[in-house]
C-alpha cells in the first residue's frame, strides 16, 4: 500500500492497522525500513509471569485443561 506523508511529515496508519486492538507500536528503522510492531502493557505486579518461563507454561497448561474441561471441584474449607 502506498501512503503519503502529510504536511507535517505524519503517515495516515489506519487503513493499515484496521482490526488490530492495540494502540501501541515499538516503531524500528532498518535498513530503511520502518518496523511498527504491536505492543502491550503489562502491569508491573504481572510482569513475573512473563519472566518465569516455568510460571508461565503451568498457567497456560491449566488454562488449556479448562478449555479442554479438565477440571476438579475444589473446596478450599475441605482440606
Amino acid at each position: 500500500m502506498l501512503v503519503e506523508l502529510d504536511s507535517r511529515k505524519r503517515v495516515p496508519l489506519g487503513r493499515l492497522v484496521k482490526g488490530l486492538s492495540t494502540k501501541l507500536f515499538n516503531a524500528k528503522l532498518i535498513n530503511g525500513k520502518i518496523i511498527l510492531e504491536p505492543m502491550r502493557v503489562v502491569p508491573e505486579d504481572e510482569a513475573w509471569l512473563y519472566e518465569n518461563p516455568k510460571a508461565f507454561a503451568s498457567v497456560k497448561r491449566g488454562l488449556k485443561d479448562a478449555r479442554e474441561g479438565k477440571v476438579t471441584k475444589f473446596d478450599p474449607n475441605k482440606e
